[in-house]
């Protein structure tokens, strides 16, 4: 499609692209309207669906975004992955006799004439933009059944006589490491299991935050497969008695994943977890306003991010969401006119507007060698990906008490732990007092599907009264799950984020100086105010966003 004057019209009225960078995007694309469109997407210059909308009105073609579709298995099968690229297209679901295919040229009537005869029914072509179409064949034509294919054709009689740098270059092996990601990642699962027993090997996906097994293979591939993923992660494959970390930048059409790679020595071989850090869809909005958070919390938080100097701490669990709240935050103060430096391991999210410093611990860059450095780079703001130590908590410290702003992160339960955890790691309390500004601190939740949910009608008043303090003798209309295929029958799709924030004050400052307490520092926060992580879930079931069986499961701790 050509890049008209009209096209870059609409850009600047419903994008609000700029004059100059419409002219700079024009030259740089050639021309081609959708490598303007994408351009415009991925440096942040225009919001993927008004660019979509512009350029299907363009073509009087509704635009569909692939990456918010959901796909009817049965009719993507219809058409096989060899033709949906022959013709740049993709079957998305049928109703009635009529199926709605996405497509990059969904005015060529050659093209929806060809699909309607390989079909043998009537179609109706929408648009989508190419990389949407490209992760849509990565990611949708993935199936366990493909594994299977793999391993009914796998001779499991030569793998006795090879040797392990051998077994990790078979092509199948090759296919089904790499099948094996991908599924993963269709299925938007943050880590994969791979636990050898004694007759066969089980492969579970962590979904949600939920693990499960998902399939299992024969016990002969446990061993090739480990390997095969050691070799991508340059690992030591001869080593199998003690525990290794490695990295895997996942390279697929759309872009690389980067995968962190554990392994385990167990009873019958050696356990593999795999992290998967990002997605193929980007689905994750790196915005504040679209993060599910309560209008209080998210105003004291953006009081404390406007602040020119100061530590601001995002606390929780491994996988609870941190480091989207982090890229939110900056992306909330990132301007023009001010120079933001991260530190971090690894990036998850580029941002081109932002200075990002990847550490690599085997080249002498880890986390205080590089802040030390990034000090005399004139930053405005800091972000340190983790405060892992007493030497760079102080660094940080004494950064958030010279004008800079500095955000971090912690593995602490709650907010106000993360006070004592820096006076614990052995920071001075009359360095901790000044330099904290606010606390963050939040959990993953499930979110219940929009499509089968229902009013519980069967709420336990003594769990209400036990963990809510609930006193009023009317109930308030909360939902619960039941299962259907938009879900894969579990009732919950997606997870939602609960939190709480605590403003650090001048009263909470000298009981820090004192030595107070965690409990007195915690019985003053609400005595102000303060709103914990179950309150949150809470209001967050009452919204109908989740349950409120699941608002205990999270918070039961706290």
């Amino acid at each position: 499609m050509k890049l008209t004057q009209e096209i870059c019209r609409q850009f600047y009225k419903r994008a609000e692209m700029t004059e100059a960078s419409i002219k700079s995007l024009g030259k740089e694309s050639e021309g081609n309207a959708y490598a303007f469109a994408e351009m415009a997407i991925h440096r942040g210059l225009a919001d993927r669906d008004v660019a979509g909308m512009i350029l299907g009105d363009s073509l009087g073609v509704t635009y569909l975004n692939l990456y918010k579709t959901l796909f009817q298995d049965d009719v993507l099968a219809l058409l096989p992955l060899e033709l949906a690229r022959q013709y740049q297209a993709i079957p998305i679901c049928q109703f009635g006799e009529t199926i709605t295919i996405a497509c990059t040229h969904p005015e060529d009537k050659k093209v929806s004439g060809a699909l309607s005869r390989i079909l043998s029914k009537p179609v109706e072509l929408l648009l989508c933009l190419p990389d949407e179409l490209n992760a849509a064949y990565t990611l949708r034509y993935q199936s366990d059944s493909k594994i299977d294919d793999i391993v009914i054709s796998f001779d499991f009689k030569q793998l006795s006589s090879m040797t392990p740098e051998r077994l990790v270059e078979l092509r199948p092996i090759i296919e089904i490491a790499e099948s094996l990601l991908l599924l993963a990642l269709k299925e938007n699962a943050s880590d994969i299991h791979i636990e050898p027993k004694e007759h066969d090997c089980v492969i579970r996906f962590r979904i949600d935050g939920v693990l499960s097994e998902r399939l299992r293979l024969p016990v002969g591939l446990a061993i090739p497969l480990t390997a095969r993923y050691k070799i991508m992660a340059e690992m030591n494959i001869a080593e199998r008695r003690i525990p290794q970390d490695g990295r895997i930048s996942f390279q697929t059409e759309v872009k690389a994943i980067d995968v962190r790679v554990s392994t385990l020595p167990i009873l019958h071989g050696e356990k593999t977890v795999m992290r998967l850090l990002g997605s193929l869809t980007d689905s994750v909005p790196i915005n504040l306003d679209k993060l599910d958070i309560l209008e209080n919390n998210l105003r004291q938080f953006k009081e404390v991010l406007a602040q020119p100097n100061g530590i601001i701490f995002v606390t929780g669990s491994m996988g609870s969401g941190k480091s989207t709240t982090l890229y939110a935050a900056l992306n909330h103060i990132n301007k023009p006119d001010i120079n933001i430096i991260t530190i971090e391991d690894p990036v998850e999210f580029e941002i081109a507007t932002i200075n990002q410093v990847q550490v690599n611990i085997k080249a002498g860059r880890d986390f205080n060698a590089v802040l030390r450095s990034i000090l005399q780079q004139d930053p405005d703001v800091l972000l340190v990906g983790e405060i892992r130590d007493k030497e760079t908590a102080q660094i940080a410290s004494k950064a958030a008490l010279t004008g800079h702003l500095v955000l971090s992160t912690l593995h602490t339960n709650n907010a106000l732990q993360a006070i004592t955890r820096l006076v614990d790691m052995g920071v001075e309390p009359y360095m901790v007092a000044p330099a904290i500004i606010g606390i963050w601190a939040q959990r993953l939740l499930r979110r219940l599907c929009v499509h089968c949910k229902i009013e519980d009608h069967d709420l336990d008043v003594a769990q209400l009264q036990h963990y809510f303090h609930w006193k009023n003798p009317e109930l308030p209309i909360f939902y619960k799950p039941v299962g259907c295929e938009h879900c894969n029958h579990k009732g919950y799709k997606g997870r939602v984020g609960i939190h709480e924030f605590v403003k650090i004050d001048n009263t909470i400052r000298d009981y820090i100086l004192q030595g107070r307490s965690h409990n007195d520092i915690c019985n003053y926060a609400y005595s102000i105010g303060f709103k914990d992580l179950r309150f949150d879930g809470f209001v967050k079931a009452l919204q109908g966003l989740t349950s409120l069986d699941e608002v205990i499961r999270i918070t039961a701790d706290n």
